[in-house]
């Protein structure tokens, strides 16, 4: 295993999760492994229900004691947030065959294979991926005014080598989280993605990913162009390699699913993709499980809005 993917999820990001993994088996044909860290029961039993190859299921419970013990005093997208170096390191202490891991969000969906990424540059001990937001002229100052608060770099998407400086800076990322992960712009934290900005000043061989097609999102989509040819997205005249769906919740209308999301205009066909994809897994969730409950909960709808 020299390269491996993880994710962390409640029940309500099971459909986009297994989105994901779809999407990562498609353009790897196959050839990947998937490890998912369930915080609740429900999404720990379904996944081993399913029993899908390549996906490596855990549950909270195989985590430290010590740390677990943290989701009484956070709220639960802190405690998941807190919860992304310790599993990275987990993994990498379990199986010491592992070269490269990558977290990736729940919300991520792959048009093309993620290697790319680490072949581009394959010696580098931390790779981040710079959060380049759509700056309109009018909207400059307060897209500078929100990567103040938010942080140079996206934690959706982080990749560490097992090397010296990867395995300092993961350990570093995981203290800093344990130590505080919620929002409080005045003591200048963000969650876990803001400590990203300190990473390429305290290590050596921090390398922001060169590849185009990364990590395009709400941030950013009104940038470029959108177009499909010969079985491949692009955006403007490079390939697509994921969008990130970030800030999509999903609800049940007159059972069927609906997407919600702040980005209405002039959201790209992607968005047509996914939705069909999560159609499918959603029907095939309640032959398996009619009980199951993967919406947004009322809580989630609250913070969004």
């Amino acid at each position: 295993m020299d390269s491996v993917y993880c994710t962390i999820i409640t029940k309500s990001r099971l459909y986009q999760v297994l989105a994901l993994i779809v999407s990562l088996d498609k353009v790897r044909a196959g050839d990947f492994q998937f490890f998912v860290l369930c915080v609740d029961d429900e999404t720990y039993n379904l996944l081993i229900k399913l029993n899908w190859k390549n996906v490596h299921v855990f549950h909270e419970s195989e985590i430290a004691e010590s740390v677990v013990s943290l989701r009484k005093e956070r709220k639960i997208h802190e405690y998941c947030w807190t919860l992304k170096a310790i599993f990275l390191e987990t993994i990498l202490t379990k199986y010491t065959d592992i070269e490269r891991i990558t977290f990736m969000d729940s919300d991520l969906y792959f048009l093309d294979d993620p290697e790319k990424i680490f072949n581009r540059q394959p010696n580098c001990s931390v790779l981040l991926s710079r959060e380049e937001k759509y700056k309109p002229e009018w909207k400059r100052n307060f897209i500078k005014r929100v990567t103040n608060i938010t942080g140079e770099y996206n934690s959706g998407f982080i990749s560490f080598r097992r090397d010296k400086m990867g395995i300092a800076c993961l350990n570093w990322w995981k203290e800093k989280t344990i130590e505080a992960c919620k929002i409080d712009p005045k003591r200048g934290i963000f969650g876990d993605q803001k400590y990203l900005n300190e990473m390429p000043k305290l290590f050596s061989n921090i390398c922001d990913i060169e590849l185009p097609g990364v990590n395009i999102g709400p941030w950013n989509y009104l940038k470029y162009s959108f177009s499909e040819k010969d079985g491949y997205v692009y955006i403007d005249q490079c390939q697509l390699i994921f969008y990130h769906f970030s800030g999509v919740r999903i609800i049940e209308q007159n059972e069927n699913i609906e997407l919600i999301h702040s980005s209405t205009e002039n959201t790209p066909f992607v968005f047509s993709i996914y939705h069909k994809l999560l159609t499918q897994l959603f029907t095939l969730i309640k032959q398996i499980e009619p009980g199951f409950n993967g919406f947004a909960s009322e809580e989630d709808l609250k913070s969004y809005w």
